[in-house]
């Protein structure tokens, strides 16, 4: 068989294929043009608005590893909210100027979100 929608073929190193769900893969990139949307893990996500900023909040929740990926290519800056979670060790909201790109990683609650 070749598995359903969105999976992927899995082997366990003894030869036995299998059709799985995965997890950790990045979402298609999504556009976002005013507030109201909250990321979720692997998100890819592209701000786009001319002339007013907006604010796109991180998942609540997360877990280690998570990581959501952001660029804006409007003129707007962009808040990036932090959803209780912190942001490099801040308890600061981030902010993306135009043409800024960003992906941010759940590392634990003492550091929160890291960017890279």
């Amino acid at each position: 068989a070749d598995g359903s929608a969105k999976q992927v073929l899995k082997t366990d190193g003894s030869g036995n294929l299998d059709c799985v769900t995965s997890s950790g893969l990045y979402s298609q990139w999504s556009v976002v043009t005013a507030d109201g949307t909250t990321a979720s893990n692997g998100d890819q996500i592209i701000c786009n608005h001319a002339s007013t900023a907006f604010t796109v909040t991180l998942p609540s929740s997360p877990s280690t590893g998570d990581t959501v990926t952001f660029k804006n290519v409007g003129a707007a800056s962009i808040t990036i909210g932090r959803n209780s979670e912190k942001i490099n060790s801040a308890t600061a909201d981030g902010t993306l100027l135009e043409g800024g790109a960003v992906q941010l990683v759940y590392v634990d609650s003492t550091i929160g979100w890291t960017t890279l």
